[in-house]
């Protein structure tokens, strides 16, 4: 089983419950008098890019890869992430979501090829 196809799921749920965040549908009717919408879902398919793109990299990843190189590819889809949120008023990804795209991360690579030493040396969205 490839890593995306391990993830995807993951995924999936991520952008759907964003998206149910983006458009209150979880509100009841009484309860959308007073609420504003965070942000755009038009906006999810960009994310839902980002993180399908780096399963796709740790996918063709080699038997052995550059620990560096790990590290590049996880530098990388952090700070794609940050610039898609800072686009987006930052109010796409908040601290939750931070913390459950830090463990799919450190899940994703373990899953890979990477050596347990590269895992705990990845950067993180802060």
């Amino acid at each position: 089983m490839t890593i995306r196809a391990e993830f995807q799921a993951e995924v999936d749920e991520f952008i759907a419950n964003l998206e149910e965040f983006a458009t209150g549908s979880y509100l009841r009717e009484d309860e959308r008098e007073f609420w504003d919408q965070p942000f755009d879902p038009a906006v999810l398919p960009e994310l839902r890019t980002i993180l399908e793109a780096f399963l796709d990299e740790l996918d063709a990843l080699p038997v052995e890869p550059d620990p560096d190189a790990v590290t590049s590819l996880v530098g990388t889809t952090v700070s794609a992430i940050d610039a898609f949120n800072a686009k987006n008023a930052d109010a796409v990804v908040e601290p939750e979501e931070r913390e459950e795209l830090n463990a799919m991360f450190r899940k994703a690579v373990a899953s890979s090829p990477a050596n347990a030493e590269v895992i705990s040396s990845l950067p993180e969205l802060e």
